[in-house]
């Protein structure tokens, strides 16, 4: 647990660092992928997969058999069938059916046994770039708590998923950190490569907010999106008084005063290096003077 100062430090330097990174400060160092959760049945099979296939009823038996590169898994008496590239559902029923019409009067259970390894990519600014061996069900996030996330140039709102040498996706972290969004976490394929580009925008959030930070801008953020990012107003903050943007031009620092009413000024885009400050009611009470008694 932090104490008062660290947790004030912490609060302090945290402005200066764009929000996301700190997902990645206990990044595991090794990678044990999980053997033990769920695998769905929409699960894509590939070499190196065990099928464990159970028969009941006229012949009983029990094997266990690992895909062969060629794609196929060794049924006892029906010979090789081919799996590769069916999901998990598919091959159950392809397998099952097979069986039972082959072996009259016998049934049987699939089920998946060990997971194959794969091995991806992860390039460009990641904390430690290079080829790493992944279970076959681990996602975008996985793999880059893997690599131990981003450097400090690294995106973290346009990661690069490319498969077969064309980008498949752009990966937004905030979409998982924000909204808890995980249908662009998809699961990752042999050879996919996570390409992490350099952060190209960003803009500050400061003062009053709920989480003040320094977050990664896309084109077309507005003042809104900003104080969406940084989680709205907190209770001292001044709401119905004035905010300020500073922008940084070519030859000089501009500040624009704004109203949190004024809805169109909450919709201009941001630019790289923007900076908007809340004022909190403690900032405003400077030079108050208190007068108690009886007053004509």
């Amino acid at each position: 647990v932090m104490t008062e100062e660290e947790l004030k430090k912490y609060r302090q330097e945290s402005e200066h660092w764009i929000f996301g990174y700190e997902l990645f400060n206990s990044s595991p160092t090794t990678f044990s992928p999980a053997t033990d959760i769920p695998v769905p049945e929409d699960y894509i099979l590939g070499p190196g997969d065990q099928l464990n296939i159970q028969t009941y009823g006229t012949k009983t038996l029990t094997t266990n058999s690992f895909i062969s590169r060629e794609g196929s898994v060794v049924i006892p008496q029906l010979g090789p069938v081919y799996v590769v590239g069916l999901t998990l559902r598919e091959a159950k029923q392809l397998i099952e059916g097979k069986i039972s019409k082959e072996l009259m009067g016998t049934q049987a259970y699939v089920s998946i046994g060990k997971l194959r390894t794969i091995t991806i990519y992860i390039l460009g600014e990641a904390y430690q770039p290079g080829s790493y061996k992944i279970s076959s069900l681990s996602t975008i996030s996985n793999a880059l708590f893997v690599s131990g996330g981003v450097n400090e140039r690294g995106s973290v709102r346009n990661i690069l998923i490319k498969r077969d040498g064309k980008t498949i996706l752009s990966f937004d972290l905030y979409k998982l950190l924000l909204e808890g969004d995980t249908s662009q976490d998809v699961t990752l394929q042999q050879g996919d490569t996570l390409f992490i580009p350099l952060l190209e925008k960003k803009a500050q959030a400061y003062g009053s907010f709920r989480r003040p930070h320094l977050f990664e801008l896309k084109d077309g953020d507005t003042v809104k999106d900003l104080f969406y990012f940084a989680g709205g107003l907190t209770s001292r903050a001044k709401i119905d008084g004035k905010f300020e943007l500073t922008r940084l031009n070519k030859n000089s620092i501009e500040v624009r005063e704004f109203n949190i009413k004024d809805e169109d000024f909450l919709l201009e885009k941001l630019q790289d290096g923007d900076s908007v400050s809340a004022r909190s009611l403690s900032s405003l009470t400077g030079g108050v003077i208190e007068l108690k008694g009886e007053f004509k």
